[in-house]
């Protein structure tokens, strides 16, 4: 089975082909709150630079990273942060 930091990864990776990409699992720094697991896997952090990104509002790139990343969410992911690195 392969990590949700993994796959969040290779789907970034294959979509966006990034310049920069950094992906943080900080699940242990929400253990306990509303939507995390013992197993961890539910917050993560990104960075991520893309050309694909130029002339986008910071809004349409967090919305194609949230639509990429649906079936994520849907299996566990419960937060994710975005840095887009310009």
């Amino acid at each position: 089975m392969k990590l949700m930091k993994n796959i969040i990864e290779e789907k970034l990776k294959k979509q966006f082909s990034p310049e920069f990409l950094i992906v943080v699992d900080n699940s242990h720094l929400h253990a306990g709150h509303s939507g995390s697991k013992s197993s961890g896997q539910t917050h993560f952090a990104i960075k991520i630079k893309s050309s694909q990104f130029e002339g986008l509002s910071k809004i349409a790139i967090h919305r194609q990273i949230n639509n990429l990343l649906n079936e994520e969410f849907l299996n566990g992911m419960h937060a994710l942060e975005i840095e887009i690195i310009s």
